[in-house]
């Protein structure tokens, strides 16, 4: 049977699966090397993850410049990875809940999280942030204070986080907003 001239067969159209997008805000060059590190490990084409960092310096210099940073796009979950202190500042915290940002402490710092995913036994109890920092520099970076992407791979598999993140809340829930789970 032929079609006649006026009717068209049409194909249904191919739906594609619309990507959930984070942004992912460190505190500094260390949280960016991690954070984009474990991008590689845990997006895997479920969510598009953009990551920048501050470069360091206070918690409201901080938010400020990811609040920037941010509005440049738009985001389904917007995070920052940032050492903890002893309490953020209320005023710091009103910020981040009025721009839909969710605060991750390290406490008391990133170097912190690598210890227990490195010696998941390790006692931290009572480490500050530059006695962790110096430990982990120490035994792991042979005294430098940067990871680089090359010893991140090298030090921070899939399976030892895989393993790690069933204790290390923190970082399970970084994991969690990475692969879209927020």
């Amino acid at each position: 049977m032929e079609e006649s001239l006026g009717s068209k067969r049409t194909m249904p159209k191919a739906t594609r699966e619309i990507r959930k997008t984070v942004f992912g805000f460190g505190e500094g060059e260390t949280e960016n090397i991690f954070l984009k590190h474990l991008r590689s490990l845990y997006s895997a084409g479920k969510t598009h993850v953009t990551i920048d960092h501050a470069g360091g310096k206070a918690v409201t210099y901080i938010l400020a410049k990811a609040n920037r940073i941010r509005s440049f796009n738009s985001y389904n979950h917007s995070f920052i990875l940032l050492d903890s202190i002893p309490t953020w500042p209320s005023a710091s915290l009103d910020f981040a809940r009025k721009n839909n940002f969710e605060l991750i402490g390290s406490e008391p710092c990133i170097e912190a999280i690598f210890l227990k995913i490195l010696t998941p036994a390790i006692d931290l109890n009572g480490s500050n942030s530059q006695a962790c920092k110096r430990r982990f520099c120490d035994k792991h970076l042979n005294g430098r204070r940067l990871i680089s992407d090359s010893e991140c791979k090298r030090l921070f598999l899939k399976s030892r986080l895989d393993s790690a993140r069933t204790q290390i809340l923190r970082l399970d829930r970084v994991i969690q907003i990475i692969e879209g789970a927020f």
